[in-house]
């Protein structure tokens, strides 16, 4: 398996795993954009949460790096949009470490700020948006004794 220290992928599939989360969005969570027939309009919205990264940059004289991404939830009404927002701010803020398979280590999450209720301006679809940081490896992680 290559390394790749992009941690959006592996945020979706802790979101993804989240029980709490995942009892709203049945799966849907995405990297960058919403899936093709997430959000087709108000007969056929679908709850989803879609994870854009605003920034990644190198820790000088380390192999780490502090990331920023925004988490857009999005509900069915505003209040399933901040119950999602709550259930994924949960499942990701200060949970602490946590070495993915591909070796990139996410060493913490902190949900900075957010719940602004707002309206997707293509579908109408009510969502919340909060900004995670956190710092994860930028080299791979091998368990000692592996």
């Amino acid at each position: 398996m290559t390394f790749y220290p992009d941690v959006v992928g592996k945020l979706v599939i802790e979101l993804r795993d989240d029980p709490a989360v995942d009892a709203i969005v049945a799966g849907r969570v995405r990297g960058f954009e919403p899936k093709s027939g997430d959000a087709d309009g108000p007969k056929n919205y679908k709850a989803h949460v879609v994870i854009v990264q605003l920034a990644s940059e190198r820790i000088s004289q380390t192999a780490v790096q502090r990331f920023t991404c925004a988490i857009r939830c999005y509900g069915l009404t505003p209040p399933q949009a901040a119950e999602l927002r709550w259930a994924c701010s949960n499942a990701l803020h200060l949970a602490g470490g946590r070495l993915h398979d591909n070796g990139l280590h996410i060493y913490q999450t902190v949900d900075e700020s957010g719940g602004e209720q707002l309206k997707d301006p293509d579908t109408d679809q009510p969502y919340q948006i909060f900004i995670v940081t956190g710092h994860a490896s930028t080299l791979e992680v091998v368990p000692t004794g592996s």
